[in-house]
């Protein structure tokens, strides 16, 4: 059962808690001051709702009921951007002068002497605040005595006005600081991160073959991810170097019962005169053989294997040189096989060296190959190892080419894995040798492609180094 796993981003984690509690703050910050601007905005216009209607209900008081002066309107409009209605009305609640259909104050209102009360209303299509206050007049020079009302109405443009540049303001200002601390906040989580990346770094610099523990300076949250990393290489070398042992000592225990085995079978052959023991030990040589060669072939892939090849040495190795040495110790092999085995340079004196090559491995790969070559293909074959020089895309080529049956292109993939064997070939094989190529190839990160031959006969097998 597969488990998908959800990654998130640490920076992202980070900006977010840093940015998140600050962007709360903001809100609150710009509601606070929205709640504060608006009271005092009501404050003013409250205050000067109450002087309007001082001046104004002194005016008409002294105008007997006559509308306000055209300087006082002058006056109102210089002052204030909104529009001011009133309404007078006398002891016995007659309209004096004014708007009579000003909306009144809920019923319920006791207003008291001198006491100005405060709402809000709406007047002619729009939102007004009101004030409405009553106080005693007993001014002999007017007709006027008593207790008189005054209702004075403001519209709310300019209030409303100063509340939005204000929060618009404020807003504004939240946005840039908020910007500019997203801006730090990013700076400060990449340094932050810094340390993380170059481990990173570090590891995926790494090859299979380097298990060495990772020595950068970290800081003190990350020492403790190191050391553990560091440890678990260390018991990954321990586990590796173990099995290497097994592998050394198996090759020798293994090895010389087979060929003791082997060396008894024959001699007993060569000594035998029944035809029935004849072929019964004829089986037991063939299986020796094979049980050898699958034994052998068995340890090379654990060498070769990335586990295996960690303690092989690297260095710079001419595969020109080289392939032509290995094609010849083959030669006399060949000529058992009853093959025609060559070498062809086709270097053309461009370079054939790789930096970082391990012979030992690239000795196995070659081998196999010829080997296989050499058991799949008739007598009377042809096996050419040739080896092209670097190119402007690629670099060094070993190629390995015959004219035997070779490998239908469907099947070319499949044979790459250990233990494959194809139904029509022949029974000397174990199904390992281009598995150990695929693994040198791997080791050396060169491309092993498999290819039709000359005229699509045969295979060739190719890799191609960067």
């Amino acid at each position: 059962m597969t488990e998908n796993l959800k990654t998130t981003s640490l920076r992202a984690r980070l900006l977010m808690w840093l940015l998140l509690p600050g962007m709360i703050m903001a809100t609150g910050l710009l509601a606070k001051n929205y709640l504060s601007v608006s009271e005092v905005a009501n404050r003013i216009q409250d205050r000067l709702l109450v002087a309007l209607a001082v001046t104004i209900s002194e005016h008409a008081i002294k105008s007997s009921g006559d509308l306000l002066s055209r300087d006082i309107e002058l006056l109102l409009e210089q002052f204030t951007r909104d529009n001011t209605y009133y309404r007078v009305q006398g002891p016995d609640g007659a309209f004096v002068t004014g708007d009579f259909g000003l909306p009144r104050p809920p019923q319920d209102v006791v207003l008291q002497p001198g006491v100005p009360y405060f709402y809000n209303a709406h007047y002619r299509n729009e939102d007004v605040r009101a004030v409405t206050m009553k106080y005693l007049v007993s001014d002999p020079s007017s007709n006027v005595h008593g207790w008189v009302s005054i209702d004075v109405n403001q519209t709310r443009r300019q209030r409303d006005s100063l509340i939005y540049d204000e929060l618009m303001g404020s807003t504004t200002d939240y946005l840039v600081l908020m910007f500019l601390s997203g801006i730090f906040a990013w700076i400060g989580v990449s340094h932050g991160l810094a340390p993380l990346q170059r481990l990173q770094q570090a590891i995926r610099r790494r090859s299979t073959d380097d298990l060495r523990p990772i020595r950068h300076a970290m800081p003190k949250e990350v020492t403790e991810v190191v050391s553990s990393l560091n440890a678990l290489l260390a018991r990954l070398e321990s586990s590796i170097t173990a099995n290497q042992r097994f592998i050394a000592d198996a090759s020798h225990q293994l090895r010389t019962p087979l060929a003791a085995v082997q060396a008894e079978a024959e001699w007993a052959l060569r000594n035998i005169h029944s035809d029935e023991d004849r072929q019964a030990l004829e089986r037991i040589v063939e299986q020796t053989r094979e049980t050898a060669r699958l034994t052998s072939q068995l340890l090379n892939l654990a060498r070769v294997s990335p586990e295996g090849r960690k303690a092989g040495t690297l260095s710079k190795v001419n595969l020109l040189s080289f392939a032509a040495r290995v094609t010849a110790e083959k030669v006399r092999a060949a000529l058992n096989y009853e093959i025609d085995l060559g070498f062809d340079d086709q270097s053309d004196g461009l370079n054939c060296e790789i930096e970082t090559g391990n012979e030992v491995l690239l000795r196995e790969a070659l081998c196999n190959l010829i080997d296989n070559a050499m058991i799949y293909s008739p007598a009377g074959s042809t096996i050419t190892v040739r080896v092209i020089g670097s190119g402007a895309v690629t670099g060094p080529i070993i190629e390995v080419e015959d004219n035997g049956p070779g490998i239908a292109p469907e099947d070319r993939e499949r044979v790459l894995g250990r233990f494959v064997r194809l139904e029509n070939a022949n029974k000397q094989g174990c199904g390992l040798g281009l598995a150990i190529v695929k693994e040198v190839a791997d080791a050396h990160d060169a491309v092993l492609s498999l290819e039709d031959g000359v005229d699509g006969k045969g295979l060739r097998v190719r890799i191609a180094f960067r």
